[in-house]
């Protein structure tokens, strides 16, 4: 039997329920998300050998015996090899110590696949820190975790590897929501991703690269545009470095997954050990780069283990590290300035938007999410007076250095590489509270684009969530309209139409999902609706045959013991039903916003002093006369104007005040009159 996605996510986070809380802090994810794989290759061995022995018995018209069968299925090819001892059903089959069992079964698993070195990271067997000797997660724990996944085979025989990869992207989304600030270090927002990937256009023959890759959500989305627009995602290459071990875990399982045969490394800054380079030792080139690098990290000239020293060692190190010049860095990526002196070593955004840079082949392009710092931040070459005199009397001037964060944006703009700016609404990244922008590099541009940046203030619209903010899919058909038109207004109605007819079909289908998932998740409390009002129909059949009055009380006090359950079900499935109506009625204003949004798109286009609140194409002059600062408020009209009041309504607040005002004011005497005091 296929399993339904949803049915197949509401299964999947059932585990995670399982183990929430006894684990340190959000490592659960990782134990979760490793066993689900381990399940799945166990699972898809046993699927290959099963049609394999089926394809023989085809071939040569017999039925084998099962020690037949067993001596194929031990010879027969698989795509990872599952040591024997080592398989789903042998760690099934042990009661004790299911830790150990466990956790030497995927190692097994990862030394005998090159593909799986360092995806299996957790320890199962981990003592408890208390010194007791007690394992971490308790053995009855393991077990039940066990016995939750062995309900469902994750072959591909039941769960197609499309659905099983979209699972596990549900998965580490609901693990997001659930670390909270935690999650910025390995997932970024998909509607921030998909509009990264749509903006760069993945091609067949592109090499991808996330330099600090997360959970492989940028890889993923990539693979995904390419299978959308009818290529095979493994007609381009991809490339990532995580310096988190269990994240890369992560990532890699995805990639695995999604059939992406991604090459991700794992345990070193991509910016002190970047892992892919070329046979001179400096970095490889990419065709394409995307990336959420950590904002503003302080320490990002330090290896992770450096990171923990202590202040003593760490100033020890800067002076080690850097020179007069600057960061001493062996492969040659921060040849436009250094980003290291204002502050020193202070920020790290620039350090890796230079890697980036670094890694791009001659028609490469790049996709960066930023903090929005990276626009302003540094000051140009200024004259400054001490507050001395010369001898004639004339103040003493002093010229103070432009500071390096403001030459390298310089340089990135001179040399026409930046593209595009698109600031984003607050509030939409896990644990980034400041403001950000999407960067896009170009190293070949179009010669009607040299000498000019596109900006694009896209603060305004986002559906505001309990605990952040979230793109809808007409914010992102925005985006992409004012960033593919670039200031072309004979563009817009045809990129309109493009989109907003995807953009419909992504709603309409995320209104399925969704509806399914609380269905799927709802469904023990239906088939449990079901069970007790058939038990009450039967119950109040019996009691219209009692005539004992004892027996009769007996049954009645059962009923309502049943009423009262059937009451709970039934708030249940209304709780269902409110969801699902929200859901629908969300899914139908956005629906409706699609068509708003292409109208006030089209609008925007035939009124130059509307379009300049919204997106801009800024020549070079205009930008160096802004000292190349790019701070988005100078360039577009960002103030949000109050609303206009006409004469009549202004007249009639007026009035409403004065008649308030009087109202209070003999409220105010009564009360005073009443208290004994004497009024005028």
């Amino acid at each position: 039997m296929k399993l339904k996605l949803q049915q197949l996510e509401a299964h999947l986070w059932g585990a995670a329920n399982i183990l929430r809380g006894k684990t340190a802090g959000q490592d659960y994810k990782n134990y979760i998300l490793s066993l689900m794989f381990f399940k799945r290759l166990c699972d898809q061995w046993e699927n290959e050998a099963d049609d394999a022995i089926a394809e023989l018995e085809r071939q040569q018209a017999r039925n084998f015996t099962e020690a037949q069968k067993a001596v194929f299925r031990a010879r027969g090819e698989h795509r990872y090899s599952i040591p024997e001892g080592n398989r789903w059903g042998d760690v099934l089959a042990a009661s004790t110590n299911l830790g150990e069992k466990l956790t030497s079964a995927m190692r097994s698993v990862s030394d005998a696949n090159e593909e799986l070195r360092g995806v299996f990271t957790v320890d199962w067997a981990q003592p408890a820190p208390d010194g007791s000797g007690k394992p971490l997660i308790p053995n009855e724990v393991v077990h039940a975790l066990i016995q939750h996944f062995n309900a469902y085979d994750l072959s591909n025989a039941s769960v197609p590897p499309d659905v099983l990869g979209h699972a596990y992207e549900y998965l580490i989304k609901q693990f997001a929501d659930d670390a909270g600030a935690k999650a910025g270090e390995f997932f970024t927002p998909p509607e921030v991703v998909d509009t990264l990937v749509r903006i760069l256009e993945p091609q067949p023959g592109d090499t991808l690269y996330d330099p600090t890759c997360g959970s492989g959500g940028m890889l993923v989305h990539s693979a995904n545009f390419l299978r959308e627009a009818g290529q095979h995602p493994t007609s381009a290459e991809y490339y990532g470095q995580e310096m988190n071990w269990g994240n890369a875990a992560i990532g890699k399982i995805n990639s695995v997954l999604h059939g992406l045969e991604a090459k991700i490394a794992a345990g070193a800054s991509t910016i002190t050990d970047p892992a892919f380079r070329d046979g001179a030792g400096k970095v490889r080139k990419f065709s394409l780069v995307l990336a959420n690098f950590p904002f503003s990290d302080e320490l990002w000239w330090l290896k992770p283990e450096q990171q923990t020293d202590d202040k003593k060692k760490k100033d020890k190190l800067k002076k080690e590290i850097f020179g007069k010049e600057g960061f001493k860095d062996a492969y040659d990526r921060f040849g436009r300035g250094t980003p290291f002196k204002a502050p020193p070593a202070g920020y790290g955004d620039y350090a890796f938007i230079l890697h980036i840079l670094a890694s791009l082949s001659d028609q490469g392009r790049a996709g960066i999410v930023c903090p929005q710092g990276v626009l302003f931040r540094g000051q140009p070459e200024v004259e400054e007076e001490t507050g001395d005199f010369d001898e004639d009397g004339n103040p003493v001037i002093k010229r103070r250095k432009a500071d390096d964060e403001h030459l390298i944006r310089k340089s990135l703009i001179e040399s026409g590489l930046l593209d595009g700016v698109i600031s984003l609404p607050l509030n939409v990244f896990y644990g980034a509270g400041v403001p950000a922008c999407l960067l896009i590099l170009r190293k070949h541009r179009r010669p009607e684009r040299h000498n000019k940046v596109l900006l694009v203030y896209a603060a305004r619209h986002f559906r505001e969530l309990a605990n952040q903010n979230e793109l809808r899919p007409q914010d992102v058909m925005r985006i992409l309209v004012h960033v593919q038109a670039y200031g072309d207004a004979s563009k817009v109605p045809a990129l309109v139409a493009q989109h907003s007819g995807r953009i419909r079909e992504q709603i309409n289908a995320r209104e399925h999902d969704e509806v399914e998932r609380l269905e799927a998740e709802y469904s023990y409390a239906a088939s449990r609706l079901a069970l007790l009002g058939t038990e009450v129909a039967a119950k109040l059949a019996e009691l219209e045959k009692l005539t004992v009055i004892s027996v009769r009380n007996k049954a009645e006090s059962a009923l309502a013991k049943l009423q009262a359950q059937l009451d709970k079900a039934r708030a249940k499935i209304a709780e269902r039903d409110e969801k699902i109506a929200e859901a629908r009625r969300r899914a139908e204003g956005d629906r409706r916003d699609v068509d708003k949004v292409g109208d006030q798109l089209g609008a925007l286009y035939g009124d130059a002093d509307e379009l300049i609140k919204h997106a801009r194409v800024v020549g070079l002059n205009e930008i160096e006369e802004n000292e190349f600062n790019l701070n988005i408020p100078r360039y577009i009209d960002t103030f949000e104007p109050e609303p206009r009041v006409t004469v009549k309504d202004a007249l009639k607040a007026l009035r409403d005040a004065e008649s308030a005002l009087s109202s209070a004011e003999g409220e105010l005497i009564e009360m005073l009159r009443g208290a004994g005091y004497e009024t005028y």
